[in-house]
C-alpha cells in the first residue's frame, strides 16, 4: 500500500496509537483514529463510540489499510475480554471492503489460540481466525508483554516500578522468564508491514530472555529495588476482591509470560531488534 490512502487505527488513544498517529500523517496517510470516548489523538478524523457507530462500520470500508490494536489483557470477566478481544475485531472482519484491495494488521499477543484456557489468548486467538477468514492482506504480529522506555512509561511498564519507596508486587516468585518487545520496534514493524511483508502470524518477541525479577530491576535502574512477591495461590485468591486485577490477567503472568524470539519476524520488516537491558542502558 502506499503512503497517502485512507488508514483507520482502533484503540487510537492507546500507547502503541499514539506513537503511529504523527508517524503515518508525516507519511501522507489520512488516519481515521476509533476511539470509545472522544479525544484528541492528533488523527485526521475522530470517531467516538466506535463499536456501535456506523460511521466506523463505513470507514472499515473506506480504509486502504485497518490498524486494529485493540484489546484488553486485564478484563473484569469473560464476557468483557470477549467483547475486548473478540467482538472488536468481528466489527473490522464483517465491514472490511467486498471488492477493495485491503491490509488488516493486527496485534495479537505471544501464544494466542483458540486451544488455551485463558479468556486472553482464547479470544486473541478466535480473533486471529476471524481476520484470516475475510481474504484481505492479514498480518499478525503477536507481541509479549510491550515496554515504552524510561520517562515514557505505559500502564504495563507500571506494573514494574516502584512506588513512593514501596517495594514493587511481583506476581509469583518473579523465575518466570520473558520476552519483553520495545513498543518503539512494534510501531516501526507495523509501518513497515503496511506497505511490504508477507502476510502472516509473526512472532514479535524482543531477542532477550530475563525473569520478571531482572526486569524489575531494570526498569528500577537499581539491582538493589525491594521485591513483595505474591504466591500464585493468593494472588487468584487476591484476584476475587482486589479491583482490577483479573484471574485471567494473574493467569498471563504465572503461566503465559514467556514466548519465542523470531528473528525472521525482523528481518521480514526490517526492524532491528531492541534488547530491553539495551533499552534502559541508552533510554534511563
Amino acid at each position: 500500500m502506499k503512503p497517502g490512502g485512507i488508514v483507520v487505527v482502533t484503540s487510537a488513544n492507546a500507547a502503541t496509537a499514539r506513537m503511529l498517529i504523527p508517524r503515518l500523517r508525516e507519511r501522507g496517510w489520512h488516519v481515521i483514529g476509533l476511539l470509545r470516548h472522544p479525544a484528541d489523538v492528533g488523527a485526521d478524523e475522530t470517531i467516538a463510540d466506535w463499536t456501535h457507530a456506523a460511521a466506523a462500520k463505513e470507514a472499515f470500508g473506506r480504509a486502504d489499510v485497518i490498524l486494529h490494536l485493540s484489546g484488553d489483557a486485564n478484563a473484569r470477566n469473560r464476557a468483557a475480554y470477549r467483547a475486548a478481544n473478540y467482538l472488536t475485531t468481528k466489527l473490522v472482519a464483517e465491514n472490511v471492503a467486498r471488492e477493495k484491495q485491503q491490509r488488516i494488521i493486527y496485534l495479537s499477543y505471544a501464544n494466542a489460540s483458540v486451544t488455551e484456557r485463558n479468556h486472553y489468548l482464547h479470544y486473541k486467538g478466535a480473533a486471529e481466525k476471524l481476520l484470516l477468514s475475510t481474504g484481505k492482506e492479514v498480518v499478525i504480529f503477536r507481541c509479549p508483554v510491550i515496554l515504552d522506555a524510561p520517562g515514557a512509561v505505559s500502564r504495563i511498564d507500571e506494573l514494574f516500578i516502584a512506588k513512593k519507596g514501596r517495594a514493587v508486587p511481583v506476581i509469583g516468585d518473579g523465575r518466570q522468564k520473558m520476552r519483553p518487545v520495545y513498543r518503539g520496534d512494534v510501531v516501526e514493524a507495523i509501518l513497515a508491514a503496511m506497505q511490504r511483508g508477507r502476510m502472516g502470524i509473526y512472532a514479535l518477541s524482543g531477542p532477550e530472555e530475563i525473569t520478571v525479577n531482572e526486569l524489575v530491576r531494570l526498569a528500577n535502574r537499581d539491582p538493589r529495588v525491594r521485591m513483595r512477591h505474591i504466591p500464585g495461590w493468593l494472588a487468584f485468591l487476591l484476584s476475587r476482591v482486589v479491583p482490577g486485577l483479573s484471574a485471567t490477567f494473574v493467569d498471563l503472568l504465572l503461566r503465559h509470560s514467556n514466548s519465542v524470539y523470531d528473528p525472521g519476524a525482523y528481518r521480514e520488516f526490517g526492524v532491528k531488534a531492541t534488547p530491553v537491558s539495551r533499552l534502559y542502558e541508552q533510554l534511563g
